[in-house]
């Protein structure tokens, strides 16, 4: 739905930061077109780069209207925010009819489709703009059957301790450093947010329980038709999470993975919105390894470790921690890139 030409204007009414806007931070990281302003009226007239550090300077402003008015060949506007269960908030629709009549395209992550809203989709089809939802699946519904086990491309998972820790990154700064080392090597996004990036993938949490796997499955299969070395997979929720642990837990086995990439939030105590705590990374090492197919025993060769808040000396702390816990290469791939973690895959 994205090229290269297009510009981006990000909607985060209220919202930018690192932990509510995982969509909009992603996408201006590693979007495949340029984001040409942010729109937050707690943050107005300062830029990205002035509130997480290490983003480009990108402008926000108040307003959709103040965003366009400045960036004028701005074509989309892409809601950057997800709201607890990805339920649309009945104040985001004057803006979003607001973005479409000033003649922008709409990219939406949400569980909640801007399609199925009548008063959207027509004013949309009279100012001739689009609607891309992205959790909306198209593909066929598959049962998984392990025909991976037929291919001999390298999987990588990355798993995490809590949703929202960083797999996405990870996979995306993984499959960076495998180009860098001359591999072929791909990234599925199995998320809004990387299907946005890459323009492909599939909304797992978006796909009816029984099929979840084989549609991961069937989206590998076509990657391992290519011929390519690596297959890098984003994952989704934590296996130990009471709400997403389903997702999990088919993403896994559909995917079929040699290897796992465990990440983990460094200041991370309890999993998200619940009472659980998080007790040791070798707990969630070793029943990621446990519940890995028979047919193919997956195991964790590394830790991806999300040092957002830290210092470089606490992040440096945090990362030697894991490795002594755990035995296993620890870093920040968004600190120091992906060489340390992609070597891990390779023995």
């Amino acid at each position: 739905m994205l090229s290269s030409k297009n510009k981006v204007i990000i909607y985060a009414q209220d919202s930018f930061s690192e932990k509510s806007a995982k969509t909009g931070i992603g996408f201006i990281r590693y979007g495949i077109c340029e984001t040409v302003a942010v729109v937050d009226r707690k943050l107005a007239g300062k830029t990205t780069f002035d509130v997480i550090n290490g983003l480009p300077k990108v402008p926000i402003f108040e307003s959709v209207e103040s965003a366009k008015k400045s960036k004028p060949d701005a074509d989309i506007l892409l809601i950057g925010i997800a709201p607890s269960g990805g339920k649309l908030p009945p104040e985001w629709i004057p803006d979003i009819k607001t973005a479409i009549n000033l003649k922008l395209n709409i990219v939406n992550g949400l569980h909640d489709f801007l399609e199925n809203i009548s008063e959207i989709k027509e004013l949309a089809t009279r100012q001739k703009v689009f609607i891309w939802d992205v959790r909306k699946y198209k593909g066929e519904l598959i049962v998984a059957n392990t025909k991976l086990l037929d291919w001999p491309v390298q999987i990588v998972l990355t798993v995490g301790t809590d949703a929202a820790v960083g797999k996405m990154t990870v996979s995306l700064e993984l499959t960076k450093a495998a180009r860098k080392n001359n591999f072929q090597a791909e990234f599925v996004a199995t998320g809004q947010t990387g299907m946005i990036i890459s323009g492909d993938g599939i909304p797992v949490d978006a796909i009816v329980g029984d099929f979840m796997a084989g549609a991961i499955e069937q989206e590998l299969l076509k990657v391992a038709k290519k011929k390519y070395d690596f297959i890098f997979v984003e994952g989704q929720g934590s296996i130990l999470h009471p709400g997403w642990s389903g997702v999990t837990l088919a993403l896994y086995h559909g995917s079929l993975p040699h290897k796992l990439i465990l990440c983990h939030r460094a200041d991370n105590k309890y999993l998200k919105n619940t009472k659980v705590k998080i007790e040791s990374l070798n707990q969630f090492i070793k029943v990621y390894e446990s519940v890995s197919l028979p047919l193919r025993r997956a195991k964790v060769v590394g830790i991806g470790l999300n040092t957002y808040g830290l210092t470089s000396n606490q992040a440096n702390d945090a990362i030697k921690k894991a490795e002594d816990e755990t035995g296993l290469p620890a870093d920040d791939v968004v600190r120091n890139g992906g060489k340390k973690l992609f070597e891990s895959c390779l023995g």
